[in-house]
């Protein structure tokens, strides 16, 4: 955990995807320091007196090139510091790139770039690398500094002093490497300057794979740092402790720089509501809101057998709108334990936003309003926390992930809004779209439970009486996968096309503006008729065995999807069990990057083992295309728990899976959110917030509105996020897209990807699907191995008369790095389209 604050160090972000694990590592590995992040391109009038209030500075890493301004921006600025303005600076990766190249070294790219890559490197145990021993640090770079002339020797009069060096001998017969032969035979890693307190790295210390040596370099450029500081005798704060730049009104004072958190009353954990046992006989299970809101009934049944299909069509869910979430047809420890099915009606609140617009549509019934968020500048996602938090409440079963709340999904493009990459909508085509679930089915298949639920109050007996009744005395039947004839033909993308765009995204790599990009590419398919989805989803989920398969129709959307990877998990909050006035949260991530085909060589031929999917999957390409999104993944999940708050218990581990085996890794981190007292918490009523968080109503619950009225919501502006405690939302929000669909550094190679894709939307594809729960968890799918389509395409008349026809998308692709092959890469987009195709043969 981070220490007292005595000594702070800027951090200056050069829009890279591992930025916040620095920050982490110098939290917590230096004592008592506070690490201040400013972007490359935050306009300060005065950088050298600007600099006065901090002890020293890391130039980070990032894409681009050293000697291009618009890649670095300020950090070309430390090395023109003098006199008195001089402080120590450590630059990492571009930072190191540009100290380099300030002080007349070379920048050359590299033959075979780096990304990704373990590789040993050797120095002679002197300055940062004091008392380190050998290490084999993560590198990722496609560029390289020279330092020496065309004879070997140091250039004349070159102030930088070389640290540390990537040899291959060094590195020969190591798993890890890959090199070409046109790579130099020894690469610059690390140098000083040999007058001012300069120092740079090549390589990455905070990437998961980097040995602790590597992070034992920046603890003694931290010592090296404070002895600079004290024989200069710097005084860190001059007359003025309050500095201001002009970037949007930014503002900090140095000495109250951490936002203080926004309290909002402490959550009572009441007792739970579970039968004792499982019958129909038991009475309904009640636990009202601790607060006087809206109880939530359960009751809990045996399974008896029946499948998620069955309850499925037992209640006559398929037809309609509908949010499956169905975890049946590939259970894990991990994943895979509960499945859910929200029971809509007409008068279920319905939440849509399309990019670009600025309002939420809420619908209800007859019912449709416009929410503005352009008023307070707020964003979607502040406005389904604070939904969610209106109608946050405890007393269900822990042992229920869902008790009700928001389903739905998040297009890729609503994804690419968050991180400001532009692109457009399509007319009638939702990019969000939730339904708030009150009447819910949560099985339990660890148990063999089904949990029928609702959260609309006590006057849902009736439902409940006939909802149980059906299930309890249904006969159990396997489930029927009937057979279909959709004479379907399918478009599928032009090998070369597809090929091109590989070597467009190796360019990129090469160049240094990206490490990883995650091409994709869509194949339609056309059918002789608009088919009944749910039949064709059945076949999916019989063909294409997953932990996150869905069902969902949600306006003119339709998504059959048999997703094997989850995005993230949060969970609901509980009290620290050492702290009474603490919350903790868990959020998980779980990646996956890294497949190989069950059947390799042909469908006939026998399925290669487990061992031998191990071996192909701990290839240097497999490990670091996982590697490159785990670190991405902790950058994200950095940025809202916060330093010391991340970890990876599992890193690459194989998994089986019906066409594939697939590399997979957890990240795991922790929302901890403190109150100032739980004696007198401060009430959350709209006269003493001024929100729209009113207090709830007092009367009995058979007698109130459904909680879930657009009444209820006030239609207005939700409150700025300083208002609310840290939750899974916000994560969620700072983590998309999914890194296992992006590339990194994220952000730019989003934008080269929309260029290298024709612009085409990926729509539901690269997306994620979820749910939000009133007791604050939350659980969301990447959209892969799956099929959507939307009711507007399904209006062109077929030439021989017989009718519209059906069109449906399947999404697929890779991760392209320096590795990659045109071959290999085309193989496995090709596998993945297989997978789910499969339902349309």
């Amino acid at each position: 955990m981070p220490h007292a604050v005595n000594s702070r160090i800027l951090f200056i972000d050069a829009y890279d995807s591992f930025s916040n694990n620095i920050v982490s590592m110098l939290e917590t590995k230096l004592p008592a320091v506070k690490v201040i992040t400013i972007k490359i391109d935050v306009a300060i009038p005065d950088f050298p007196a600007f600099l006065r209030g901090f002890d020293a500075v890391v130039a980070g890493p990032g894409p681009g090139h050293p000697e291009n301004q618009n890649d670095v921006g300020l950090m070309s600025e430390l090395w023109k510091l003098t006199d008195d303005d001089i402080l120590p600076v450590l630059g990492i990766c571009l930072g190191f790139q540009s100290l380099v190249a300030a002080f007349g070294g070379t920048i050359r790219r590299l033959p075979a770039p780096r990304h990704g890559i373990v590789r040993k490197i050797t120095h002679d145990d002197s300055s940062i690398f004091r008392g380190v021993g050998r290490i084999a640090p993560v590198q990722y770079h496609s560029l390289y500094a020279e330092v020496n002339s065309d004879t070997g020797a140091l250039k004349a009069g070159l102030k930088l002093e070389p640290l540390a060096w990537d040899s291959k001998g060094d590195n020969n017969g190591s798993a890890q490497i890959v090199e070409h032969d046109s790579n130099p035979h020894r690469i610059l890693m690390a140098v000083k300057h040999r007058e001012k307190p300069f120092y740079g790295v090549q390589f990455h210390p905070e990437s998961v794979c980097s040995d602790e040596g590597c992070q034992r370099i920046v603890e003694n450029w931290w010592s090296e740092a404070q002895q600079w500081n004290e024989r200069r005798d710097i005084s860190n704060f001059h007359e003025s402790n309050e500095i201001i730049w002009k970037n949007s009104e930014l503002k900090i004072n140095l000495q109250e720089f951490e936002v203080a958190q926004t309290r909002i009353p402490p959550l009572t954990i009441g007792p739970t509501v579970s039968d004792s046992t499982c019958s129909l006989l038991n009475p309904i299970s009640t636990q009202p809101f601790s607060d006087g809101g809206r109880p939530i009934f359960s009751r809990c049944l045996p399974l008896n057998g029946l499948s998620v299909p069955q309850i499925c069509e037992l209640l006559e869910i398929g037809d309609e709108d509908a949010v499956v979430l169905d975890a049946e047809p590939h259970q894990r420890p991990d994943v895979g334990t509960h499945s859910i099915i929200g029971l809509l009606g007409s008068d279920t609140m319905r939440l849509e936003y399309s990019i670009g617009g600025g309002n939420i549509n809420v619908r209800q019934g007859e019912r449709n309003d416009l929410v503005d968020l352009t008023q307070s500048g707020a964003n979607v996602f502040d406005y389904l926390k604070t939904i969610m938090h209106n109608y946050k409440t405890t007393g269900g079963s822990p042992d229920v992930p869902f008790w009700g709340g928001l389903i739905g999904y998040i297009s890729y493009e609503a994804c690419l809004e968050t991180i400001g990459v532009r692109t457009s909508s399509l007319p009638n085509r939702p990019d969000i779209s939730f339904v708030f679930v009150e009447r819910s089915i949560v099985i339990d298949h660890d148990r063999r439970q089904i949990h029928v639920q609702t959260i609309k109050g006590n006057d849902d007996d009736q439902w409940f009486q006939m909802i149980s009744t059906t299930l309890a005395t249904s006969p159990t039947q396997s489930p029927v996968v009937p057979a279909l004839e959709l004479d379907s033909v399918i478009i599928y993308p032009e090998p070369c096309s597809y090929k091109k765009k590989i070597r467009r995204c190796q360019e990129y790599t090469h160049s240094g503006d990206s490490y990883e990009l995650c091409l994709t590419n869509q194949v339609t398919i056309n059918t002789n008729h608009v088919a009944n989805p749910w039949p064709l989803y059945l076949r999916l989920r019989s063909l294409n065995a997953a932990p996150f398969s869905a069902y969902m129709r949600l306006g003119g959307m339709t998504l059959l999807s048999s997703s094997p990877e989850r995005f993230m998990r949060w969970s609901r909050p509980t009290f620290s069990e050492f702290l009474e006035e603490e919350t903790q949260s868990t959020v998980q991530f779980r990646p996956i990057k890294g497949t190989v085909k069950r059947h390799p060589h042909g469908p006939t031929m026998p399925a290669i083992t487990f061992e031998q999917a191990k071996a192909l999957l701990s290839t240097p390409k497999e490990s670091a295309e996982n590697l490159m999104i785990v670190d991405l993944i902790r950058h994200d999940l950095h940025g809202v728990a916060g330093s010391g708050n991340v970890c990876v218990p599992k890193l690459m581990v194989v998994e089986e899976y019906a066409t594939l085996f697939q590399l997979v890794t957890v990240v795991e981190g922790t929302l901890i959110n403190r109150y100032p007292s739980l004696s007198n918490p401060p009430s959350l009523t709209a006269s003493s917030q001024g929100s729209p968080c009113s207090s709830r109503p007092t009367t009995p619950p058979s007698s109130r509105r459904p909680a879930t009225s657009i009444d209820h919501l006030y239609l207005r502006p939700p409150p700025t996020k300083p208002m609310m405690a840290k939750t899974g939302i916000d994560v969620l929000a700072a983590s998309l897209p999914p890194g296992s669909m992006t590339g990194a550094p994220k952000s730019r190679s989003c934008a080269l990807l929309r260029k290298i894709e024709d612009e085409q939307p990926r729509g539901i594809y690269s997306g994620v699907v979820g749910y939000m729960d009133v007791g604050g968890g939350g659980d969301f799918s990447v959209v892969i191995r799956s099929a959507f389509r939307w009711n507007s395409d399904n209006t062109s008349e077929q030439e021989d008369g017989g009718g519209k026809r059906d069109t449906w998308n399947v999404g697929a692709g890779g991760a392209i790095t320096s590795l990659s092959t045109e071959e290999g890469e085309w193989e496995e987009m090709v596998a993945k389209l297989g997978s789910t195709l499969r339902m349309f043969e």
